[in-house]
């Protein structure tokens, strides 16, 4: 095995049974249902393998799309290499579906190693070609900067073509392009959040319900009674979450969050945890 591949290469973020407890259903994706939308990430750079260089993009997309009813199934990392990042974005969107959305994040920069536009257009066999009205917004931009626009830069115009669409986002030359329900997107913080919240009514699902629970107990103790209620509700996850302040300071142990999108099933689901937990629920947490 490719150590570089295997150990660092590609590591893939699932949902799993790490500090929470869920039915089973999550698991097999009745809870989200078969035409919900799906979505999945590519976080893509060597030196976020490296450590060198923190993903943040990952956890503020994963909160966005859940606000709006998209279910976040699947998180790559993976390096600058173009057989990785084709084959990665051939398996999320066969995964997510037709109806998908595969998110891409970092690349397509100036520099040699900056290969996404180039990886994602190979993988869909478009070629790649110099966007005119990209670069004229660039050429605006450089100019106020008093900077060239020289071959490297406009590298970063040089898009997947044909491209299903090229978004525009108000007051950022950078576009969004729309290859195949793929979306390819700058890793700069700023950038990355400026452009997604810039269109993010097209990426809409039915809505999540959700509630909170706080108890004293620990999970240890929980785990039965959540184990039962989880049981008998399909359509709901039941999440435990240890409280990790400093025990003098904590007002409660572990907090227990229920989703759905089934407002009736999750408020059923709480009232079953509800009366199984009896006195050591808190009204609230501070």
């Amino acid at each position: 095995m490719n150590l570089a591949r295997g150990f660092l290469g590609r590591l893939s973020v699932r949902r799993r049974h790490t500090w929470r407890l869920a039915s089973t259903a999550v698991s097999n994706g009745s809870v989200a249902g078969s035409n919900t939308p799906k979505a999945a990430m590519v976080v893509i750079g060597d030196e976020i393998l490296a450590g060198s260089i923190a993903d943040v993009n990952t956890p503020w997309l994963a909160k966005l799309l859940h606000s709006r009813g998209v279910d976040l199934t699947r998180v790559e990392f993976i390096p600058d290499n173009q057989e990785e990042i084709k084959s990665t974005v051939l398996e999320l969107k066969k995964r997510v579906g037709p109806n998908g959305f595969v998110f891409t994040s970092g690349g397509i920069g100036p520099t040699h190693d900056d290969v996404t536009y180039e990886s994602i257009a190979s993988a869909f066999g478009v070629d790649l070609q110099l966007h005119e009205p990209t670069v004229k917004r660039m050429k605006e931009v450089y100019e106020k900067r008093g900077l060239e626009l020289n071959q490297a830069r406009l590298r970063m115009a040089t898009l997947p073509c044909p491209a299903d669409e090229v978004l525009v986002t108000p007051d950022l030359w950078v576009p969004l392009v729309n290859l195949k329900g793929i979306y390819i997107l700058p890793g700069i913080p700023k950038l990355f959040r400026a452009i997604v919240s810039a269109h993010q009514d097209r990426f809409t699902g039915p809505a999540f319900h959700t509630e909170s629970l706080y108890t004293d107990l620990g999970e240890g103790d929980l785990a039965e009674p959540l184990a039962k209620v989880a049981k008998e509700s399909p359509k709901v996850s039941i999440g435990s979450y240890p409280n990790t302040e400093d025990e003098k300071q904590q007002q409660y142990k572990v907090k227990l969050q229920l989703n759905g999108r089934d407002a009736a099933a999750v408020l059923t689901a709480k009232h079953a945890i509800s009366e199984a937990l009896g006195p050591s629920l808190k009204d609230a947490a501070v």
